[in-house]
């Protein structure tokens, strides 16, 4: 069941530590996933997911967040250059394509 709130936590993701910012409050339009280097706040990876997408998986499992971090360095996203932001509006694709399950 979905707690309808905004939480954080630290991960740590190829040795590697990231702060997560997990935007479940009810108002919003949407679920937002967003990650932080440890050491910066200038750089981020950020993606939404609509209400339906997000009922299939957890954004707030260790596992789930510690992928949807490695897909964004995969693609892309050099979390040691300032400034390097990267975001995805519509995530709904990433629930098939990485495989998020709870």
């Amino acid at each position: 069941m979905k707690t309808f709130s905004k939480r954080s936590k630290k991960i740590k993701v190829n040795d590697f530590l990231f702060h997560c910012v997990i935007d479940e409050y009810f108002k919003n339009e949407c679920v937002t996933f967003k990650v932080y280097p440890h050491n910066t706040k200038t750089s981020f990876f950020e993606v939404r997911f609509s209400w339906q997408g997000s009922w299939f998986f957890n954004l707030n499992l260790p596992r789930t967040c510690s992928t949807l971090i490695q897909y964004a360095i995969n693609n892309g996203w050099n979390y040691h250059q300032e400034k390097n932001q990267i975001r995805i509006e519509q995530g709904d694709f990433l629930i098939k394509l990485i495989e998020i399950k709870d």
